[in-house]
C-alpha cells in the first residue's frame, strides 16, 4: 500500500478521538438503549397508584350505608319514607340484646339488662366509640358529628329505647336517626 492509501483508510476507519467506527456504533447503541427502553418497573409509582386506589375505596365504603340483617330477633317497623340513610354509629336494639356497631354490649331478659353494669355498659361502649371517632377526626378523618342510627325491633318496649337513648345522649350523641323498613302502606 502506498502511504497516501494507508492514510486515507485510517481516516475512514477511525474518529478524531481515536476510536474505530465499530466502537463508536457500540457506544451509540449503548446510550440509545438507556434512554429509549424501559429497564424495569418503577415500584414507587406503582405504590402511589395503589395507595390512591386504596384511599378511594375506603372513602367509598365509608360513605355507603351499611346493610342491616333482619332476623326474628330484629324487625324494625315498616315505613313509606324514601329518605337516604345517613352514616353514623349503629345502635341495634333487638328483643334479646343491645349492640353498638354490631358488637353485643348488653343482653336483655324481659326488657332488662342482665349484666352487672346495666345500661351503663351501653354508655361505656358509645363513649369508647366516640373517642375513636374523635381520634380519627384529629388525624384527618371524618369529624365526630354525634349521629346515631337507632335500629330497634318494632316490639321493643319504650323504656328500653328510652334508657338506651339516655346513655347515648350522655356520651354526646345528639342526633338520632331511627331506621325503618321500607314497604309500609300510606
Amino acid at each position: 500500500m502506498t502511504p497516501s492509501a494507508t492514510h486515507s483508510s485510517e481516516i475512514h476507519d477511525s474518529t478524531p478521538s481515536g476510536e474505530s467506527d465499530d466502537e463508536m456504533m457500540m457506544r451509540r447503541r449503548k446510550h440509545a438503549k438507556v434512554g429509549s427502553a424501559v429497564e424495569g418497573l418503577n415500584l414507587t409509582a406503582m405504590m402511589d397508584i395503589f395507595t390512591i386506589i386504596l384511599v378511594f375505596l375506603i372513602k367509598q365504603y365509608e360513605a355507603a350505608p351499611q346493610n342491616i340483617t333482619l332476623s326474628e330477633d330484629l324487625s324494625p317497623p315498616l315505613s313509606t319514607t324514601t329518605a337516604e340513610m345517613v352514616p353514623g354509629v349503629s345502635l341495634i336494639i333487638s328483643k334479646t340484646s343491645v349492640m353498638v356497631d354490631n358488637k353485643r354490649i348488653v343482653v336483655l331478659a324481659d326488657g332488662k339488662p342482665t349484666g352487672t353494669e346495666g345500661w351503663g355498659a351501653v354508655g361505656k361502649a358509645l363513649g369508647a366509640r366516640r373517642e375513636t371517632i374523635k381520634y380519627i377526626g384529629d388525624h384527618g378523618g371524618s369529624q365526630f358529628d354525634g349521629n346515631v342510627m337507632v335500629i330497634a325491633d318494632e316490639k321493643t318496649p319504650y323504656d328500653v329505647v328510652s334508657n338506651v337513648l339516655y346513655q347515648a345522649g350522655k356520651e354526646q350523641f345528639t342526633t338520632y336517626r331511627l331506621i325503618l323498613r321500607a314497604g309500609g302502606t300510606e
